[in-house]
Formats: C-alpha cells, structure tokens, sequence
C-alpha cells in the first residue's frame, strides 16, 4: 500500500499489541487512547486512569509485567 511521502507499508495489516501495564489488557498500539514513553519504552493503556496509575508508580507496573525497565 502507497503511503503519503513516498513511505511504504511493510506490516503484514496486522495489529500489533501490547499489555497494559496496569489491568492487563491487550491493547492495539495503533488504536491505544493514550500512552506514556518511560526508561527508552512507549507503554500503551487502554484508558486514561490505567495511564495515571502507571505515571504515579511506574516501576510498580513494570516489575508486575516481570520487565525490568532499561
């Protein structure tokens, strides 16, 4: 598929997800209403209040995803 500025679409159309981090709900990161760069990762939420529990205690919801952030 032609994109705008001569880019190119090299995904196979599928989505691509991601956990949030604070219910645990897979969310696709290209519909995901909010999300949060922190420690050099984008993390995606599926709703504002996921979004705001994760800025107060990020390092909480990255040790219950068994991540260690970078």
């Amino acid at each position: 598929m032609e994109e705008p500025f001569g880019l190119e679409d090299h995904s196979d159309g599928m989505p691509t997800f991601s956990v949030d981090p604070v219910c645990g709900k897979n969310v696709d990161e290209a519909q995901a209403p909010v999300r949060t760069p922190y420690a050099g990762q984008t993390y995606y939420f599926c709703s504002p209040f996921c979004q705001e529990q994760f800025e107060q205690h990020p390092s909480l919801y990255i040790a219950r995803l068994g991540v260690s952030p970078r």
